[in-house]
């Protein structure tokens, strides 16, 4: 397992070490070079693989162009053939053959797919090992925001509990504790159960709604906004009025007051300020209630509970023994200094396949997506890659390329929305392929179905036919999370 230091983080993916960049700018022409050189350096374009990326460069472009065409990347070929090679070669070396037990472990059979076997391949890929790396230095910061984020929503809640947590957040985020949680075991496990505590009386905040946020307030609301008879609406503000008193929210004084005017002069008021009213009423309630907002916090902060995972050399030490890249660059190191005969062959393989992360990393950070190679043993597989994007929509785009030993090229295209409504397109270059996908829509609509998504369309085409809507949908430009949580 690969160990750095934080200061030498960054490092591992400046463009001396970065195989894929340093072979798509090696036929760089002079005009793509300065491009390059004016759109920002090499370095903080590559550091920046740990950032949302919401636009597309010219220098991002530029490169991007240079990586596709490049001709080392044409045929890379599969990923799981290379590795397998890489296996076989090492168990013929004995100072090398015990360490194979560790990579034997990234090879899985797509015999074996299932929803969380897919989930760990794709983060033990190795094309997520810097985000691991942010995510272990984010740690603390992100959990602090949290907390702050918490106090201020506390501030609106005018009650006893949720001053007294107000004062308890304000403690704990003054106190030596966080920072240090970080490097420190012991402080991170009085800090993982100092959150226990907040998080127990979050709850019973959130179960303690004040009546003005109350199912009852809210159908009193729209009953109003829709009578007009006098007598109707002289019921629902009393009924309103009754329920409100038992209110301490900020807003509640000003409310009954105008309950009090309405009623006082309801024979003379007109529809116009009963509406105004219930405007006045639908903004308390839409401004004032915080329960979602706490709900959410709530949630984000039982992310932060496992001791472990808050120290970050604990974190990183656990993560990284699970992640392919990081085991590659261990291995490279020993080949490096080893005088085994066999030494460099499997160093020129260990290179390959670190050629071939780097190639889809740069890929994700460029084309804004997450781009990874088929993560699976297949024999009928010639080589093969996943990209993943999500919309601003909160649509969710998949597209499998393929090229099969015995079928050709297969492009699949897929697009999630509305949690389970998906729509499928699979461009075949053999036209046997798309009559055996044809034959079988029917049974592929079943399997779908079981598995709770509903298919919406499925479309095959020959892959000489024009493009459709789904895959100009999915080469738009968006934002990109490099740690992209894959949902099966």
């Amino acid at each position: 397992m690969i160990t750095l230091s934080p200061e030498a983080r960054l490092s591992i993916i400046l463009p001396n070490t970065n195989k894929a960049l340093s072979e798509a700018i090696k036929n760089a022409t002079p005009e793509q070079l300065e491009t390059l050189k004016e759109g920002k350096d090499i370095k903080s374009l590559l550091t920046s693989v740990f950032q949302d990326k919401t636009t597309a460069s010219k220098s991002d472009q530029t490169l991007l162009d240079l990586l596709k065409n490049s001709s080392a990347f044409k045929n890379m070929g599969s990923f799981s053939d290379s590795l397998q090679s890489l296996l076989k070669e090492m168990k013929s070396s004995p100072d090398m053959a015990p360490k194979t037990a560790i990579l034997e472990n990234f090879l899985k059979n797509i015999a074996t797919l299932d929803p969380q076997n897919l989930k760990s391949q794709i983060a033990s890929s190795g094309v997520f090992m810097e985000s691991k790396f942010a995510a272990a230095l984010n740690k603390i910061p992100d959990l602090t925001q949290n907390l702050e984020t918490l106090k201020s929503l506390l501030a609106k809640i005018p009650t006893n509990d949720a001053k007294a947590l107000q004062n308890s957040l304000t403690s704990l985020l003054s106190s030596p504790i966080l920072p240090s949680a970080s490097t420190n075991l012991q402080s991170a496990l009085q800090l993982t159960e100092g959150l226990k505590k907040i998080a127990e009386t979050l709850q019973s905040l959130i179960s303690k709604t004040d009546p003005l946020y109350s199912k009852e307030v809210a159908a009193l609301a729209l009953k109003l906004d829709q009578q007009s008879a006098t007598s109707e609406i002289k019921t629902t503000l009393s009924q309103l009025y009754g329920t409100l008193l038992s209110s301490t929210a900020p807003d509640t004084n000003a409310l009954l007051d105008s309950i009090e005017k309405l009623l006082k002069n309801l024979n003379s008021s007109s529809a116009e300020e009963v509406k105004t009213f219930a405007r006045q009423l639908d903004k308390a309630i839409s401004e004032g209630d915080t329960s979602k907002e706490l709900t959410t916090i709530k949630a984000a902060l039982s992310e932060f509970t496992n001791p472990k995972e808050l120290v970050t050399e604990i974190f990183l030490k656990e993560s990284m023994s699970d992640d392919l890249k990081s085991n590659l660059l261990t291995l490279r190191e020993e080949l490096a200094q080893s005088n085994d005969p066999s030494a460099p062959k499997l160093l020129e393989q260990t290179d390959k396949l670190l050629t071939q992360i780097d190639y889809h990393q740069m890929l994700s950070h460029l084309s804004a997506s997450n781009s990874i190679y088929f993560p699976f043993v297949w024999d009928q597989l010639q080589e093969g890659s996943l990209t993943f994007k999500k919309s601003n929509k909160q649509k969710f785009y998949c597209e499998i390329n393929l090229k099969l030993k015995e079928y050709g090229e297969l492009d699949l295209m897929m697009g999630l929305y509305d949690e389970n409504q998906l729509e499928i397109q699979a461009h075949t270059e053999k036209s046997s392929l798309k009559a055996l996908i044809q034959e079988n829509i029917s049974e592929l609509r079943s399997l779908l179905s079981k598995a709770g998504l509903t298919p919406r369309s499925i479309r095959v085409f020959d892959k000489s036919e024009t493009h459709s809507s789904l895959n100009e949908t999915y080469t738009i430009s968006g934002g990109s999370d490099m740690g992209f949580e894959v949902k099966v």
